[in-house]
């Protein structure tokens, strides 16, 4: 796909290529940090936060669900696809969707992050993504900060501890731990294009997703050439 090369099997070096490639005073720096305009306060917060963006807002939309299952044996699953991140991408959801929109600040630019959700009992499936701001979708060793730091916070929110080298863009990514005090697991996949910051990611308990409907939702996930 243009424009989605993968980071390959390198280790997280992020800072450190940022210098070597051009050296540092001709390539921009591209510090990880977010804020969020709806934050308390405007603090800045972590790429990592928004990762627990994703764990709350998934976690609201579980506990809705579960009063409609409160009565049922087990819970349903009724598939349906939809174009996600702006129609950038298209996936399959096993729930009506939720969509939900705010204004982050990356490396002193201005991202719109969109989250689309659907929950299934206490399990939740999602499609995050972002535009990537000219000054960030130009420059190649930004846009694989970003990646990189976007797959390393889901093993930091989890509780677990990251690997040296990540997968490819569009590979599967497993991290069983701890989110918000919970025990739990996820499976996930992260793609940066040329003009797109993308992530789609199942997330639950043992009990409440089984490891095929993880499966499912991300081999449903088509990221647009």
């Amino acid at each position: 796909m243009q424009g989605q090369s993968a980071p390959g099997r390198h280790p997280l070096r992020c800072r450190a290529e940022g210098a070597a490639r051009g050296g540092a005073g001709n390539r921009r720096q591209f510090p990880l940090v977010f804020q969020t305009n709806a934050g308390r306060g405007n603090a800045p917060m972590g790429i990592s936060s928004l990762f627990r963006f994703v764990l709350k807002r998934g976690r609201a939309l579980a506990a809705i669900a579960l009063v409609g299952l409160a009565a049922a044996c087990t819970p349903s699953y009724n598939w349906r696809e939809l174009d996600v991140a702006g129609g950038h991408a298209r996936a399959a959801f096993p729930a009506k969707v939720e969509s939900e929109t705010r204004d982050l600040a990356l490396g002193g630019e201005t991202l719109k992050f969109t989250l689309e959700t659907a929950s299934v009992g206490e399990a939740f499936f999602a499609v995050g993504s972002a535009p990537l701001p000219p000054g960030i979708a130009g420059d190649p060793v930004a846009r694989r900060a970003a990646g990189l730091a976007l797959m390393r916070s889901l093993y930091t929110n989890m509780q677990a501890v990251p690997p040296l080298e990540f997968p490819a863009y569009g590979e599967d990514i497993e991290v069983r731990g701890k989110a918000m005090g919970k025990p739990g697991w996820l499976r996930a996949r992260v793609w940066v294009t040329d003009t797109m910051l993308i992530e789609a990611v199942a997330a639950g308990t043992e009990e409440s997703l089984p490891e095929e409907r993880a499966r499912e939702f991300l081999r449903s996930v088509v990221v647009k050439p």
